[in-house]
């Protein structure tokens, strides 16, 4: 029996973590009846044109009765996912809600994997978890219902099983994350990236064996991506060809610019590391039992998280150009590959950004300071990890003041 206590007293920390997530993320989830809460407004009201119930018309196209997906701008799967969740549990917040939840939760648990699989100690793993858990913008998109943390999620799968050498099973989960929103490609491109800078800290070339499996995996990801963007349009858009969809994808990104189409939510990708750009996704102000009180879904990072991220990401890129961590060069790779594409995006093309574009970065910053923390003394670890749940309570959404 003692060696199964010891196991069970080794996973306590991370499932307390989880059930700790789970309960703040569900809390009050069901409040503010008829509202919805930023990007919800598009995703849940395509979700209800798929479930069939009635939807108001804003920003929808006047084929929103035909049953079909009227954002066509993003892949439909994530929304189709919405939908079912409604058919369920009914045309109410909880239902369109409940699977961020979930997905958030299981998030955290990716990453305790992911950094264990990386060759980070137990407490590493656990330090990184918490980072990730009580992230205030990470928590925001755990528990409404859009796009980013299906896609984000998914990019943590495929990362967690392309490290356990499931090359082929993750280049299915990415396509599955690609299919919920485009952006999870760059979950596929960090790990490619990732093994590229493995190669050159091992001063070889990568066999001709792996080259051909990375190949694969990459070809393997193209056609499970194609295949079921076809099937999806099939059934749920009005697109008959994955090509004609991502064809007017392309077309409808690239007409998202600053130039001209600025909004009061838009920031630039030099403002996301000093948490600035931040922007309201719902307010509400008034009394319950005759207490002040106020609600506030900000778009905002952890202060103390994101202020103190550049100086764990150059730590892990010198331990990366050292070549004696495993997990720094992952956090490397993955920060480059998810916030790079989008800054060039601004830069060259003037694309539209927002701060919620840092969230699939999150994790591999969480991974940073996770490695960074213990190399301090322990006494600045749990001073650290104070600090971000002071944070993270300051942006809690529900709060009397």
């Amino acid at each position: 029996m003692l060696p199964i206590v010891r196991a069970s007293a080794k996973h306590t920390p991370i499932v307390g973590l989880l059930i700790v997530s789970a309960v703040l993320r569900a809390y009050r989830l069901p409040d503010m009846p008829g509202s919805l809460i930023g990007d919800e407004v598009w995703y849940v009201q395509a979700a209800r044109v798929l479930a069939g119930f009635p939807v108001l018309m804003n920003h929808l196209p006047a084929t929103a009765l035909s049953g079909l997906d009227p954002n066509f701008e993003h892949p439909p799967l994530a929304k189709v996912v919405i939908a079912e969740s409604m058919r369920l549990l009914g045309n109410r917040e909880i239902a369109w809600r409940i699977p961020s939840v979930v997905l958030g939760t299981l998030s955290i648990w990716l990453l305790y994997r992911i950094i264990l699989a990386l060759g980070g100690t137990r407490g590493q793993a656990l330090f990184g978890a918490f980072v990730l858990a009580f992230d205030s913008l990470f928590f925001l998109h755990g528990r409404i219902g859009t796009l980013d943390i299906y896609f984000v999620t998914f990019m943590l799968v495929g990362t967690w099983l392309y490290l356990s050498s499931y090359l082929e099973l993750a280049a299915i989960a990415f396509a599955v994350g690609a299919l919920c929103k485009m952006n999870a490609v760059l979950g596929l491109f960090a790990m490619l990236l990732y093994d590229a800078l493995l190669a050159r800290q091992r001063w070889r070339s990568p066999s001709w064996r792996a080259i051909g499996r990375r190949a694969v995996v990459v070809a393997l990801f193209a056609g499970f991506f194609l295949l079921g963007l076809g099937a999806l349009d099939c059934f749920f858009t009005r697109f008959r060809s994955p090509f004609a969809h991502l064809a007017e994808m392309a077309h409808f990104h690239a007409g998202l610019t600053h130039v001209g189409l600025s909004s009061g939510t838009e920031s630039t990708p030099f403002e996301w590391w000093v948490n600035a750009g931040t922007f309201d996704y719902y307010f509400w102000t008034g009394t319950t039992n005759g207490i002040p009180a106020h609600i506030l879904f900000r778009g905002v990072m952890n202060g103390y998280v994101i202020f103190i991220a550049p100086l764990a990401i150059l730590y892990a890129a010198e331990r990366t150009w050292r070549g004696d961590s495993r997990l720094a060069t992952f956090a490397v790779a993955s920060v480059a590959a998810n916030f790079v594409p989008i800054f060039v995006a601004w830069a060259v093309m003037s694309r539209s950004s927002y701060i919620y574009y840092m969230l699939p970065s999150l994790p591999a910053i969480a991974c940073a300071l996770a490695l960074a923390a213990f190399v301090v003394p322990r006494a600045t670890r749990w001073a650290f990890l104070a600090l971000v749940l002071y944070g993270f309570v300051m942006s809690f959404p529900f709060r009397r003041f």
